[in-house]
């Protein structure tokens, strides 16, 4: 029986790991792709943003990281998924944006029913050159850094030269041994999904040790109904000031009055967008909300 390569997509909240995975089955279109998608909160908005996976080849990992609360569950859908779909030729697992990937990958070195169903090929780390030096939370960002084989500097677009020389020595001094390349919208000409090459197995058992996030927690906000773009868009503007220092990370699938259109609200730090993306052919939106949230209620009036 021929195993199932895999490669574990991590970075911090905001980094781009669902825009790079879209780009990354389009690139391949001839593989056969499965996907494990692990969101922190209640709400899966990612897994409706990945286009080019079968919707039965998709395993949901919610409210929860991999790495801590729903360890037991993972692995349990790892060798599910190897017996349910036989002809996959590579599993994709896109971890939470405060997730410990070397916990994550422990499995493939240790479990033996992984080892002899799956073959680890490597972890990718996307890295966001516009808040790099502003993240919260940065022993859970450089960690992901320290892990990788190979790191994509994102959003190299929005930088200037100089920045991105700066965060480019910064980067491959914390881990010399990763390829590191230099990417906009997380597309590299020069990536190769079947070279990636896995430091190994020593490196991700030492690191593999406590997670990091345990008080960082999620809230979800959901209206059944349209909703006014102008009135929603100022009070988000409004929370995400007063907040700023406690709301991370907001994503989601939004729906507004007297508009065809659904859109996709992604925001990291008091910065967000909205990005059409088809008609709406329901009316139901959620929007996620990721940090220190003990303090933030999200009501809207």
């Amino acid at each position: 029986m021929e195993k199932i390569k895999t490669t574990l997509i991590t970075g911090f909240l905001g980094a781009g790991k669902t825009t790079f995975i879209n780009r990354l089955l389009k690139q391949y279109p001839g593989n056969k792709f499965a996907l494990v998608e692990n969101e922190f909160g209640e709400v899966a908005i990612d897994t409706k943003l990945i286009k080019g996976v079968d919707a039965g080849k998709m395993f949901e990992l919610k409210n929860g990281c991999i790495c801590c609360t729903i360890a037991n569950e993972y692995e349990l859908i790892l060798l599910e998924l190897a017996e349910r779909f036989p002809s996959v030729e590579h599993l994709i697992i896109e971890t939470t944006g405060m997730a410990d990937p070397a916990s994550v990958a422990k499995p493939f070195f240790t479990d033996e029913d992984i080892k002899n169903r799956f073959e680890y090929n490597g972890t990718v780390c996307l890295v966001d050159s516009v808040n790099f030096d502003i993240q919260p939370e940065k022993e859970i960002s450089l960690k992901q850094i320290a892990v990788a084989d190979l790191i994509l500097i994102n959003k190299c677009d929005l930088i200037d030269e100089s920045v991105k020389n700066k965060l480019f020595k910064n980067i491959t001094s914390i881990n010399p041994l990763a390829e590191v390349l230099l990417v906009e919208s997380g597309f590299s000409e020069r990536f190769n999904l079947n070279s990636i090459i896995s430091t190994g197995q020593k490196k991700m058992l030492h690191m593999a040790d406590k997670p990091l996030h345990f008080h960082l927690i999620s809230k979800t906000l959901t209206f059944n109904e349209p909703i006014e773009k102008e009135k929603f868009t100022d009070w988000l503007t409004y929370n995400l000031d007063i907040y700023k220092n406690q709301i991370y990370r907001i994503k989601g699938i939004v729906f507004f009055k007297d508009d065809p259109f659904k859109y996709i609200l992604q925001g990291v730090g008091s910065g967000f967008e909205f990005a059409e993306d088809g008609f709406a052919f329901e009316k139901r939106s959620e929007i996620v909300f990721i940090g220190k949230l003990n303090n933030f209620n999200p009501e809207f009036y």
